[in-house]
């Protein structure tokens, strides 16, 4: 049994969205290899600016807990979420939403494809914002902190899974919690 997810129309027409798996999208992952470490980086800043401009800088204190725990702890969140939460968010529930918007759709639109790859987007980055709202239960507007701030990050990475591949998505996600774990609080 051949593994077709996304659905032929969706995506970039690989198993699982993989950019790597074909000669024609991996030249297209090539050139775009350096979106990776850009996104990856500009990413958290805009989060914690985000954050410090709406919030008060609410993440901060986050950043600071995880930034004090061993090495060893800060590694794995950066493998586990990195890859969790990317299968989980973009692969699984960005995927299932666009299908569904694309099958819903199709029939009044004649490009229901970019409208489709958009709905799946917003909710599961609506979705990757809730399930943050965990990390700073107790400031100000927790959902509305955690739906912003890390729905911010939902939608960069999301655009990245849909347009650059599952890979770039993962590896950007990498980047991010790298800089946000382990650079940044280096400087606080």
């Amino acid at each position: 049994m051949k593994i077709r997810w996304p659905p032929p129309p969706l995506g970039l027409g690989t198993p699982l969205n993989l950019a790597a798996v074909s000669p024609q999208t991996r030249a297209f992952l090539g050139r775009s290899w350096w979106l990776v470490p850009v996104l990856g980086v500009a990413t958290p800043f805009l989060m914690l600016a985000i954050d410090q401009a709406l919030f008060g800088g609410a993440s901060l204190q986050r950043v600071r807990d995880l930034g004090s725990q061993p090495l060893w702890f800060r590694t794995l969140v950066v493998l586990y979420s990195g890859m969790t939460e990317e299968f989980f968010y973009r692969l699984f529930i960005a995927t299932l939403v666009a299908w569904l918007a694309y099958k819903a759709i199709s029939s009044f639109t004649r490009e229901p494809r970019t409208l489709a790859q958009w709905l799946g987007i917003l909710v599961a980055a609506l979705l990757f914002g809730l399930a943050h709202v965990g990390n700073l239960p107790d400031v100000a507007y927790p959902i509305l902190r955690a739906i912003t701030v890390n729905g911010v990050a939902g939608l960069i990475l999301g655009w990245l899974y849909w347009w650059r591949g599952f890979e770039a998505a993962v590896l950007t996600h990498m980047v991010a919690i790298v800089v946000l774990y382990m650079v940044v609080p280096l400087f606080l």
